[in-house]
């Protein structure tokens, strides 16, 4: 935390921990600042002397805590959170005794409170993160007011499009808003052009629900803070802070301050595990590997003394430098590095560490071998310009194979005689979801580019492997299920028609005295395949030139079987096996549990031998996060859904943030400046999150009851024990009016004490209470702490069971309610096992997808539910039966909300595009896209966007939230009092249908 003159000028330190201080808040006298910090693990509050000095801890919650608004008379602050209670809630936190009390609850996400001077409390309610400034949808964040007096809530600018930092000043609310909103997501191959900022689609300072009192175009305003009792305000925008006096035009203020580095920037590691690459010399007598993002050679063959393990680094690149293959001669590496962008081909001679680049262009580059006769480098290149490539020793001559664009590691194989190549290739919309989708073994004539389907088989085929005499096809396949149920094992095509039938074939291998010539009759080859192991193959598999043995990985070791499939064994113990690659001594280079080793697999025993090493290696902290920065970019630019970047400039947004990167001194900022980059594109499922460390949280028990705030004797008066918490039973029993005195011997209130002395680190432990019931008499109470999350499940559980129960009751037993929390496997199986239980005699079905992150499950849910029922089965004595089961066949209604996120929204969505359903409640988020996660080199995880979905007319889910047929709302004073008037419409919607 730091303070300046809000004219400008040098800025003074006031807090200095080497965790994270954040969001300050001045006390209205101007001596104290309240600020969150992570310095314990997780955000909790400090008071610290305006001029600096010792903090002073306030809370002590682990679910986090950040002060938001001082009370006039500077004894109070107002923060969010739940602490017991249910819901969302805005809390007062008494500064003096700590003492918190809540000051009303919202189904909905609620932050921002302020106190305005009329009594009231402003605050913002939904809100997604302040990143998505330019967000515009049903989950933005609004402007609201709650009434302490008469419980009033208000809106007070309810746009549909974000409010965010509300501050309040002499002339009134202010907020940062928009008046229009930016183009974002578009149409099916329909890219939008490049989005043109104007002052009305970038947010700005505003009255709230009012004019725009500044006009940036572009770079908009942010955090901003206002003096209470003047008309001056304050904000950030593009990294610069500005003042604003009345009416008078924003004034850039120039700040200067002196920092210094709080923890070191360089570290020194000792490195003697946890290899991603390996390749053994051709002679024999040193492995050139990489660790930690460097390439290294290190000797096979060790001296003695201390120092006989140390290995050479070769490269000194902040990124990723990966994937070392010796030429055959020995005289050079190549190698994959991200040093110029793209994670592009590199050689570089070993003696003098001259590194050239090999391919210049923007594509990453991976699978690289030498071909069969070992005087070409052959690489995978991704891209739309994608596909099989070599080049030869020297690192020139690069040649395309074939094309195959895409952003797919597709495995190869050269044929022995180099003719042909057999990959792997996705077989697309044969998968239920297309990452499911089954892949086919290729093969290509390198002479025509042309490709051949040889398996023709829906399945999982992978790995094709060419036998050395080229008379066979191998490769992996789940076909047939396999005896472990892993997988179908390994298949061999006979690349000519055998002449007998497989069970009377005697395969031996004869080993070839020149290269054979592969030679193939693609006449009804896919239907030649057999399985000839049925060990399932899980990784790499080479055939031995020697003796025609196929090695291979399987349950994390190496396994070997004979040329004809027999006798397979396992080589290795104990798993942990990561890569196997055949040597041109015949040995093989193992990598496994993150070391390097050598296996004599010809030998008997096939023993394997540990090739330590010792790399001594400084880690610069500012490096790896600048090569972190570039490798986010790098994977955004690459596998970004939308190659339009939603009309957003990528390239522009790298040079714009990366200025950044100087000033970095945690790993959350960082994290924060990836957000901020990513956050311009208006995409969903694209948050970052910090690298690892720091201090470790405590965690909170709950009470395992809720709370009378309104006691403010001695002890904790119990408001409420919500049926199957703890305290509802019998043996446990707490009554409401009961006051809890102590808690395994120490008094309590409901301050923060409760946690720091009583609650923390106590879920699963037992509560021993002095409780004095309502007649003064008092006793023992005990059980285990719960913890919120329980509580929480708890309490949704008991709120289903009532709604169904009001449904079946209202309808008269007509019709039938489930809940789906979330579009994942527990929850669909949950989905069946209520609605079969429930359906029988039901002549309507309300499915409620209302507070439900997502998932992939929506097509598998929609499956069902179209079934209809084509037969009746009778068995003797009983009614018939309708055939199949599982097949509702009667009218639905889904009830969707602003808190139906993701998969959430792809269900209603779909269920209308059926005409499965009628749709109840209020428009969805827009926040919709298939995603899979990145961890990039610093630690800092990240998710990539990589799959838009679209409505069959080619709208996006993505910012276009999926609109009812009946849109209505839910108010919290009807929530909180047990009325759903969505539920109520859903009721009537559908008994309208069945009468």
């Amino acid at each position: 935390i730091w303070t300046v003159n809000a004219d400008g000028g040098r800025a003074e330190p006031i807090t200095n921990n080497v965790e994270m201080d954040d969001n300050p808040v001045w006390s209205p006298d101007g001596k104290w600042i309240a600020f969150s910090s992570s310095r314990n693990g997780n955000a909790d509050i400090y008071l610290v002397p305006a001029e600096g000095g010792s903090p002073r801890r306030l809370t002590y919650y682990s679910g986090g805590d950040v002060p938001q608004a001082w009370s006039a008379d500077g004894k109070k602050l107002l923060i969010t959170g739940t602490r017991d209670m249910p819901e969302n809630g805005v809390l007062e936190l008494d500064i003096a005794t700590a003492r918190f009390k809540p000051l009303f609850t919202d189904m909905m996400s609620i932050g921002n409170p302020r106190y305005l001077e009329d009594g009231r409390i402003l605050y913002t309610r939904f809100g997604f993160p302040w990143v998505r400034a330019r967000y515009a949808g049903s989950a933005a964040s609004q402007l609201w007011a709650f009434d302490p007096k008469t419980n009033k809530r208000t809106a007070i600018a309810n746009t549909g499009r974000q409010n965010l930092w509300p501050a309040v000043s002499s002339r009134g609310i202010l907020t940062v808003t928009s008046d229009k909103v930016a183009p974002s997501s578009s149409y099916v191959n329909k890219p939008i052009g490049r989005v043109n900022f104007t002052a009305e689609n970038t947010p700005n300072v505003h009255l709230a629900g009012g004019k725009a009192l500044t006009n940036f175009a572009g770079d908009g305003a942010r955090f901003l803070t206002a003096g209470a009792k003047t008309d001056r305000y304050a904000f950030e925008r593009d990294g610069e802070v500005y003042v604003v006096d009345g009416n008078s035009a924003p004034k850039k203020i120039s700040i200067t301050a002196s920092i210094d580095d709080k923890m070191p920037i360089e570290e020194r590691l000792v490195l003697t595990e946890g290899v991603s690459g390996m390749s053994l010399a051709p002679k024999g007598d040193k492995v050139a590997f990489s660790v930690r993002g460097e390439i290294w050679t290190v000797p096979v063959k060790k001296g003695t003394g201390p120092n006989k393990d140390d290995a050479t680094q070769l490269t000194e690149w902040e990124g990723t430098d990966d994937q070392p293959i010796w030429t055959a001669d020995g005289t050079a590496l190549f190698f994959v590095s991200d040093r110029d962008g793209a994670e592009r081909l590199y050689r570089m001679n070993p003696e003098t560490k001259v590194v050239t680049a090999v391919t210049p262009d923007d594509a990453d580059i991976s699978q690289m071998k030498l071909t069969p006769n070992r005087k070409r480098l052959s690489f995978w290149k991704k891209g739309a310009e994608g596909g099989l490539y070599t080049c030869d020793l020297e690192g020139k001559d690069v040649k395309r194979v074939f094309k195959r664009s895409g952003n797919g590691d597709q495995d190869y194989s050269f044929s022995p005689d180099g003719r042909w190549v057999a990959y792997a290739e996705t077989l697309n919309e044969s998968g239920y979801y297309y990452w499911d989708a089954a892949r086919n073994i290729y093969i290509v004539d390198t002479a025509t580019g042309q490709g051949r389907d040889v398996t023709q088989i829906a399945v999982q085929n992978y790995t094709p492997r060419w036998t050395p005499d080229g008379k066979y096809l191998l490769f992996g396949s789940s076909r047939g299920g396999g005896r472990r149920g892993a997988g179908g094992g390994i298949f061999a095509i006979p690349l000519q028609p055998e002449d007998q039938r497989p069970a009377e074939l005697e395969l031996k291998f004869e080993k070839p005295k020149d290269t054979p010539k592969v030679e193939i009759d693609f006449e009804g080859i896919e239907t030649r395949a057999r399985q000839i192991v049925e060990q399932p193959l899980a990784g790499e598999m080479i055939t031995d030139p020697e003796n025609g043995a196929i090695l291979f990985m399987s349950e994390g070791d190496v396994w070997r079987a004979d040329y004809d499939g027999s006798n397979p064994r396992r080589l290795s113990q104990g798993g942990g096996v990561q890569s196997i690659e055949l040597n041109l001594d015949g040995t093989l280079s193992v990598i496994r549990n993150g070391s390097l080793n050598i296996m004599r697999h010809r030998a008997p025993q096939a023993p394997i031998e540990n090739v330590a090493f010792r790399a001594d290696w400084t880690r610069d902290v500012r490096k790896e996060r600048r090569a972190a920065f570039q490798q986010f970019w790098r994977e955004f630019n690459r596998g970004f859904y939308d190659a339009n970047f939603h009309g957003r400039d990528w390239v522009a947004l790298r040079k714009k943030y990366e200025r950044y990167l100087p000033s970095v001194g945690h790993r959350a900022e960082f994290a924060t400046i990836l957000n901020e980059m990513v956050g311009e594109l208006e995409s969903s499922h694209s948050e970052v999150g910090a690298a690892g460390g720091g201090p470790r949280s405590q965690t909170s028990a709950h009470l395992g009851f809720f709370v009378d705030y309104s006691y403010d004797g001695p002890g904790i008066k119990v408001r409420a024990v919500p049926e199957r918490t703890p305290g509802w039973y019998a043996k446990s029993k707490l009554n409401p009016g009961d006051v809890v005195m102590s808690i395994n011997g120490k008094d309590v209130r409901p301050d923060e004490a409760l946690y720091r002395d009583v609650l923390n680190e106590q879920v699963g432990r037992d509560l021993n209470m002095k409780v004095r019931g309502t007649e003064g008499v008092v006793r023992d109470v005990k059980y285990r702490a719960p913890s919120g999350g329980e509580m929480s499940g708890i309490l949704f559980n008991t709120r289903l069971e009532a709604r169904r129960k009001y449904v079946e009751t209202k309808s008269g037993g007509k019709l039938t309610y489930t809940h789906i929390a979330g579009m994942g496997g527990a929850e669909l199986e949950r989905f069946n096992q209520q609605v079969w239980q429930r359906m029988p005699g039901k002549k309507g079905l309300i499915i409620d997808v209302r507070n439900n992150g997502g998932g992939n499950t929506s097509d598998q849910i929609i499956d069902i539910l179209e079934r209809r029922p084509n037969a009746f089965y009778q068995i003797r004595d009983e009614a018939p039966i309708l055939g199949p089961g599982q097949a509702p066949n009667v009218p639905m209604v889904v009830m969707h909300a602003e808190t139906s996120f993701s998969n959430a929204e792809m269900y209603p969505a779909a269920m209308k595009a059926r005409g499965l359903a009628k749709l109840v409640g209020k428009p969805t988020p827009g926040y919709v896209i298939y995603t899979y996660g990145l961890q990039l080199v610093d630690g800092t995880s990240a998710r990539m966007p990589s799959t838009g979905a679209f409505r069959l007319d080619g709208s996006p889910l993505e910012n276009m939230g999926q609109e009812p047929d009946f849109d209505v709302d839910i108010t919290p004073e009807q929530y909180l009092s047990g009325i759903d008037p969505q539920l109520d419409k859903a009721i009537e919607v559908l008994m309208r249908e069945i009468k």
